[in-house]
């Protein structure tokens, strides 16, 4: 039995040895002997006796057998006794006796009996003969060509190895010692090696396989043999070099077209579509836009490396930052990202973000869901109507109108989104009114852009900025504050009590005495002072609330005899507060109003100063800021809000004391501190919506923070927000080349910046490719940040227009985007064309020109003949157009009679045209499916500017149409006008009447033709032998005939062509079709 073990115990015994065990020695019982065994590879193992010399085995090693059991092993086998020494390819020398390492087991040697001998030679003669009875049989077969070279062994080795067996082979002499053990190993098996070598030499070479030579062919002694021996070798070596031509085409296409390296495509997907891979992240950190960029910039994914539009993008010079502006190879980073899937949800954009969602448990819709996609449709109706205000340099109430789709979406988080809308129109100033840009009140397009982006704190337009941001947010609050006095006042109207005139004082005091009905004025045993039937303190406070400053002077001024009663000194620091623009108090009542502040809060007993009273000191004289909150009163998280934004002031660090410090910084300071404690997972803990931190965030200044939070929970509100920040300039966006893969990321100076042009651009993922036109728009404002310093501005620029030239050879929406024709032959502009001024060009230059032609370039590629034709006539390459055109005719041409036409693709239509275009008529490249229409509109565009084609493509253009024409004759059956053009076109010796020399002179003008009229070249010849058969029968059939003559000349003449055109088509070489060449000889059989 073969054992793979054979080489720790290679001889069998009767009874099984003891097993050995791994610390201690194995005994074993004496073995008896038994015959030989096969091995693990099949070959015989024999036991010689003791002293006989050992047989030299290959495999010796691994199943050879020795004359004695074995001895122990390193871990307790055995090792051979008294032998001798054993050849053997993997181990040495076998005699020597080898000790164990932890176990040692001997066994006794033991001596083959004559019986177990003779069956051991019965058993090996028996495989012996039948082997060599094979070979026998197999030789036969050989002799009498029963096989043929299927039993043949396959070649598979390379030159190097077969180098290798040929120097093995023929170095040195054959070893006789081995041939000697050979013969005495066959010899006691009972082989006898000389009679076997002896009919072995008997089988003869020629008994082999024999090439047999192919019977010689006769001579063809006459000509119109040689001639039909000489067609048939020109068409057997024709089709054998197409044959071979197509091969190496082939064999062209796949190195051009197909890269078989699938690690570096892998890469290249996971750059097209913005995935880093794991082991990146973990080999270089955060990539980069410019690291991605720079790998391996090569064609796409089973897309030719060496195409027209990677050539015309490498013809494109390389951008600031390096990289080519327009023409990105198509498998790098996408700049607008692959578009989502109908009905299901859009992957996360930014690593950040994902991290964010999983963190925080945010659930955002898809645009799959109905309210998702109606709530997309109205913000971008709104976006739209932006930038057509924009070209139209109109006033565009921005935060207004964006706010009012949040209110129609009924959202959860909606009126608190509202009021951030709300505190940025605030901040800037919006006034929905304002009807002029010339209007002082007007808001202009990124008016604080650059007080916002100044990298000096310090400088007048930066503290301008951050005080604009204060009064905005703190006017916001007072507003919202205000209205929740009116709509509890409204509801309430019997507690409240109002009565009078309804003015501002009359509402606050009415809402106080609401509030004291309600027992939520103050605590129960606090001392509340009162002026005659008011709470005064308590309708200060409110009044400052409420933002109603002047209304407290005025109320103080009405009571002012028992005022001073109560508090002499509040009456000048509420006025000098009043009339502060930055409601900042002289340094003498600052002093006394901190000094009379401390002592209340030292001195008095408790629950005995009003706390609206303290409240108000701390509100007007910004006492005690370690501690900006207030006790006492019954206030919600918008109080505080308020609280800390009334409080802050951006004033010079030099006029400030050291404990008065409490700027835009140190709010924002604490509002992050309250968003990571209680709106880390969108405040429901706290019974708040998402949508309160943003109001917050954006009252607070703290604008990119605010996009960057609410971007997981609602990626659409998201994006319009960062639209009206970036819109005013409240908005620090990211260089796209290095913001690596989150959307928030930081500057040096530690301030926030948000990826503003990818977030734009993924956004587009939606709904691009039902709505390209608002893609256009969305695209359109990445340009808005421009007017960055530096090279931040001009990658915004680059990313527009890069994302613009996606999106144009993504959604084949070349009319509408790129423009069409008129009837004239002039432009009619696209999309993109009309916001050349919103998209950081002056005029339409070359990006316009290039980002056709790249349009165009693959739009020929995948063979959308109208779209390549439209697009290169819009860039001006009117030979471009023209020699397309004509490739087409020839392949329309070149479908014989009776088959289906080519049609072309038509081109998706211009959905929007405008009423000058329908009244002019555009050319409706949209509809035409025929090349020769398509040929014939574009040749009447260019009659009037026929100065700028190239005459000789204008020439090949008409020589087209003749071949059209010859065709629409031999449709009708006019077979001597078919001739007659056939003559004209000078390409087939139609009329060359058996001149050889013309028609030699036409078989050296076919190969400077071009490609587009070879390729009629089959269907011209069978038209003329058409033609020639049918005129021939038409004149024999004509029975009246005036000149019998002149008929047999014309007959003569049919007959003429008909051999010139077999002279033609033997001197040509050209691969014609095997039904050609039975016309050509049916013709002749026919004269």
């Amino acid at each position: 039995m073969s054992s793979l073990f054979s080489l720790l115990n290679p001889s069998s015994t009767a009874a099984p040895a003891a097993p050995s065990s791994l610390l201690g020695t194995a005994s074993t019982q004496p073995a008896q002997s038994q015959p030989a065994t096969s091995s693990l590879f099949g070959a015989t193992t024999t036991q010689p006796a003791q002293g006989q010399p050992a047989t030299s085995n290959l495999f010796s090693g691994l199943g050879g057998g020795s004359g004695t059991t074995s001895g122990g092993s390193t871990l307790g086998g055995y090792t051979p006794q008294n032998v001798g020494a054993t050849s053997s390819l993997f181990r040495g020398a076998a005699g020597q006796q080898q000790g164990g390492g932890l176990g040692q087991s001997s066994a006794a040697q033991q001596q083959p009996g004559a019986s177990a001998l003779l069956q051991q030679s019965t058993q090996q003669n028996g495989q012996n003969h039948a082997y060599f009875d094979s070979i026998l049989e197999k030789s036969r077969k050989r002799a009498y060509g029963e096989t043929g070279g299927e039993d043949l062994p396959q070649l598979q080795l390379g030159l190097g190895d077969l180098r290798q067996r040929i120097k093995r082979i023929g170095t040195g002499a054959p070893d006789r010692s081995v041939d000697g053990k050979a013969h005495y190993l066959l010899a006691a098996s009972g082989v006898d090696p000389g009679s076997a070598v002896r009919d072995l030499n008997l089988f003869s070479a020629a008994t082999g396989r024999v090439d047999r030579i192919p019977a010689q062919q006769s001579t063809d002694t006459d000509v119109e043999g040689y001639l039909a021996s000489l067609q048939t070798q020109t068409t057997l070596s024709m089709i054998s070099d197409g044959l071979a031509r197509s091969v190496r085409d082939f064999d062209a296409f796949l190195e051009d077209n197909v890269s078989m390296e699938w690690d570096s495509q892998r890469k290249k997907i996971y750059q097209h579509f913005g995935i880093k891979p794991r082991e990146d992240l973990a080999a270089t950190g955060k990539g980069s836009f410019i690291a991605l960029a720079s790998k391996d910039n090569s064609g796409g994914f089973g897309r030719s490396r060496k195409s027209k539009a990677a050539a015309l993008a490498s013809s494109r010079g390389n951008g600031p930052s390096g990289e080519s502006t327009f023409g990105r190879s198509s498998m790098a980073r996408s700049a607008i990202g692959a578009a989502s899937a109908a009905g299901k949800p859009t992957r996360p954009a930014f690593a950040d973000m994902e991290k964010q969602t999983e963190k925080n448990g945010a659930t955002t819709l898809t645009p799959s869901d109905r309210f998702q996609r109606d709530k997309q449709n109205k913000y971008a109706e709104k976006v739209q109507a932006l930038n057509v205000a924009r070209m139209d340099k109109l006033p565009y109430p921005l935060c207004q109108l964006l706010s009012s789709v949040v209110t129609q979406a009924c959202e959860q988080h909606g009126p608190d989104l509202v009021k951030a809308y709300r505190a940025l129109a605030d901040i800037v100033s919006e006034n929905p009114d304002v009807e002029s840009l010339t209007d002082p009140a007007a808001v202009n397009e990124r008016q604080f852009a650059k007080g916002y982006l100044d990298e000096n704190p310090n400088s007048a337009s930066s503290i301008e900025v951050k005080r604009k941001i204060l009064r905005g947010g703190t006017r916001c609050l007072e507003r919202l504050a205000f209205e929740e006095v009116e709509s509890l006042i409204s509801k309430n109207p019997r507690e409240a009590n109002l009565g009078g005139i309804p003015n501002v004082l009359s509402k606050v005091k009415a809402y106080v005495r609401l509030l004291a009905s309600k027992k939520s004025l103050a605590g129960d045993n606090t001392d509340l002072q009162m002026l005659g039937d008011d709470y005064v303190w308590a309708v200060i406070y409110y009044l400052l609330r409420t933002g109603h400053i002047k209304e407290i002077v005025d109320y103080i001024g009405e009571n002012h005899v028992p005022f001073r009663a109560i508090d002499r000194s509040f009456t000048s620091y509420v006025s000098q507060y009043s009339s502060n623009p930055d409601r900042r108090l002289s340094r003498e009542l600052q002093d006394r109003i901190n000094n009379e502040y401390n002592q209340r809060l030292r001195i008095a007993p408790e629950n005995s100063i009003d706390p609206y009273r303290m409240a108000c000191y701390k509100v007007i004289g910004r006492c005690d800021l370690k501690s900006r909150s207030i006790e006492g009163i019954n206030h919600t998280v918008e109080d505080f809000v308020w609280l800390q934004l009334v409080l802050a002031r951006e004033t010079s660090r030099t006029e400030e004391l050291a404990t008065e410090a409490y700027g835009l910084r140190d709010l924002q300071k604490t509002m992050q501190e309250i968003g990571n404690r209680f709106f880390e997972k969108g405040g429901s803990d706290i019974g708040c919506s998402y949508g309160t931190f943003v109001f917050f965030q954006v009252a607070c200044g703290m604008f990119e923070q605010a996009v960057t939070y609410l971007y997981p929970f609602s990626y659409t509100d998201a994006v319009h927000l960062a639209i009206a920040m970036d819109f005013y300039g409240f908005l620090r966006v990211s260089d796209p080349n290095t913001a690596g893969e989150d959307l928030l990321s930081w500057t040096t100076r530690e301030n926030p910046q948000v990826n503003f042009g990818r977030m734009i651009a993924y956004y587009t993922r939606d709904f691009r490719a039902g709505n390209v036109a608002a893609a256009v728009d969305y695209l359109a404002l990445l340009c808005l940040n421009q007017d960055i310093p530096g090279q931040g501005g001009t990658s915004q620029v680059t990313l527009c227009h890069d994302a613009l030239r996606e999106l144009v050879l993504e959604s084949r929406e070349f009319a509408l985007l790129l423009g069409d024709l008129r009837s004239t032959g002039e432009r009619q502009k696209g999309l993109v064309e009309e916001r050349t001024s919103l998209i950081g060009l002056s005029e339409a230059d070359d990006f316009m020109k290039m980002i056709t032609i790249q349009a165009a370039s693959a739009a020929d590629d995948n063979g959308r003949t109208t779209d390549a034709v439209l697009l290169y006539h819009l860039a001006s390459e009117f030979d471009t157009v023209l020699n397309i055109i004509n490739r087409t005719l020839g392949e329309y041409l070149a479908v014989p009679l009776g088959q289906q036409p080519l049609r072309l693709q038509p081109l998706k239509p211009n959905t929007n045209p405008d009423d000058k275009s329908i009244r002019e008529g555009a050319i409706s490249l949209t509809a035409i499916d025929d090349p020769v229409q398509l040929s014939k509109a574009m040749t009447s565009v260019y009659a009037s500017a026929a100065f700028k084609v190239n005459a000789s493509v204008s020439r090949l253009n008409k020589i087209m149409i003749d071949i059209h024409n010859v065709q629409l004759q031999v449709e009708a059956q006019q077979w001597i006008r078919v001739l007659d053009g056939l003559s004209a076109l000078e390409i087939l010796p139609v009329n060359a009447r058996g001149d050889s020399n013309r028609i030699r002179r036409l078989v050296a003008k076919f190969a400077s033709l071009s490609p587009c009229v070879t390729a009629t070249l089959p269907n011209l010849l069978a038209w003329a032998l058409m033609s020639i058969s049918h005129a021939r029968t038409n004149f024999i059939a004509s029975q009246f005939t005036g000149n019998d003559a002149a008929r047999q000349e014309l007959l003569r003449d049919l007959k003429q062509s008909t051999l010139d055109l077999t002279t033609y088509t033997s001197q040509l070489r050209y691969r014609f079709p095997a039904h050609l060449h039975e016309a050509l000889a049916r013709a002749q059989s026919e004269w």
